[in-house]
């Protein structure tokens, strides 16, 4: 059996002023973890819809990141964006950020 490890999840958000000013703002999910874990992303808790662009890779063996990408105008109305990553050898594990303004 594999050792139990939960991976540690570091979750950016644009800052106040690059919503305000540009069309479209990128938050970054970086996973630090040994396994090659799926990363998802919830918008207010339910799944973005299939055409907001998701950019996964794995940059080293030990970390995988990944982009979300939305017009700031869909930001802006947003409560919360959570960064999830599952893998069968460990417990789903998320990070939650509060993103009203």
């Amino acid at each position: 059996a594999f050792p139990s490890f939960t991976p540690s999840i570091d979750l950016e958000t644009p800052r106040f002023r690059t919503v305000m000013t540009q069309t479209e703002v990128t938050a970054t999910c970086v996973v630090h973890s040994a396994y090659d874990a799926k990363v998802s992303w919830l918008l207010d808790g339910k799944d973005p819809t299939s055409r907001t662009p998701v950019n996964q890779a794995s940059s080293t063996t030990q970390s995988i990141s990944s982009n979300l990408t939305l017009p700031s105008s869909q930001w802006k109305t947003l409560n919360t964006i959570t960064c999830r990553a599952e893998h069968r050898c460990f417990n789903s594990t998320e990070k939650t950020s509060n993103v009203k303004g």
